[in-house]
């Protein structure tokens, strides 16, 4: 890890910031100056003050101070990608392999979540695997133990979540939204509260819960998208599509998603677009 100080001293030198400036009434000139030479370190109560005085958010810190890496669980779902982009089943059943056994030596929690999350990316390969009663258990003690979701509890259930039955994923995502009200208008927040909504939706249309699909679209609509956020408006275009299907609107519905999926062709999104074109193709399949 990069020293702190180092980083900030560039940082701030870089935006042609005097060290009187970044101290600003948060901390003396001396104690900055001590740091930045790797001297002495400072709270986080100072930090983030100092760290506004140059212009600088918390998560570009971290990065920098990382080495310019993602953190160890961006940089798992990064080879988790990469695996799949390559049809490495190995090193999926490997890594779960790993985190198990990890797990049965320390009873460390993350290990656990990790064996789930590389379980979900087996599934969705085509292995068959068995989310039992006590994965279940686990999965919903840790999560709903935590009254304030941040981002990993958001990345965990969203990865997990093609494990979940739908009444599981319902009940789940009623009690996410009471613990999301501290961070729901950061961008990685709401982007991820988003997608967890339209894969309800997902969920609810395949299995023609029309009770449910109502629920996740109330709820998509209660945070509609940005227009920054193109991506996820064009994907529930296409869920919205398989809604009017539902309701007896087939023409309407059919229209809108083949839009969609043409929309994200148009923006070169094939992989997007290869991917919702096969649902569309299953769905017309088991609902015609």
């Amino acid at each position: 890890m990069v020293e702190m100080g180092q980083i900030f001293k560039e940082l701030r030198t870089a935006r042609k910031i005097s060290l009187k400036e970044a101290a600003g009434t948060a901390l003396s000139y001396s104690m900055l100056s001590k740091f930045e030479n790797g001297d002495s370190d400072i709270t986080i109560s100072k930090l983030i003050p100092a760290l506004e005085n140059i212009r600088t958010e918390l998560d570009e810190f971290a990065y920098l101070v990382r080495g310019f890496n993602p953190s160890e669980f961006n940089l798992l779902k990064k080879e988790i990608w990469q695996a799949l982009d390559k049809e490495d089943i190995a090193y999926l059943e490997t890594g779960y392999e790993r985190e198990k056994e990890n797990y049965q030596k320390t009873n460390c929690e993350e290990s656990f979540l990790k064996t789930l999350i590389f379980k979900t990316y087996l599934a969705a390969s085509g292995r068959p695997v068995d989310f039992n009663e006590d994965e279940q258990a686990f999965l919903y003690d840790y999560l709903f133990r935590i009254d304030i979701w941040g981002e990993y509890e958001l990345k965990i259930f969203s990865d997990i979540s093609p494990l979940l039955s739908l009444a599981t994923y319902f009940r789940y995502t009623r009690e996410m939204l009471q613990r999301i009200d501290f961070f729901d208008e950061l961008p990685s927040h709401r982007n991820m509260i988003h997608t967890i909504l339209l894969n309800g939706l997902f969920k609810a249309l395949e299995e023609n819960d029309l009770n449910k699909v109502a629920y996740f679209d109330k709820q998509i609509q209660a945070r509609f998208f940005e227009e920054n956020e193109t991506y996820l408006r064009i994907v529930y275009r296409i869920a919205d599509g398989h809604h009017s299907y539902l309701r007896g609107q087939k023409e309407k519905g059919s229209v809108q998603i083949k839009r969609a999926i043409e929309t994200f062709r148009f923006l070169d999104c094939h992989s997007s677009a290869d991917y919702y074109q096969k649902i569309y193709q299953h769905w017309l399949l088991e609902f015609e």
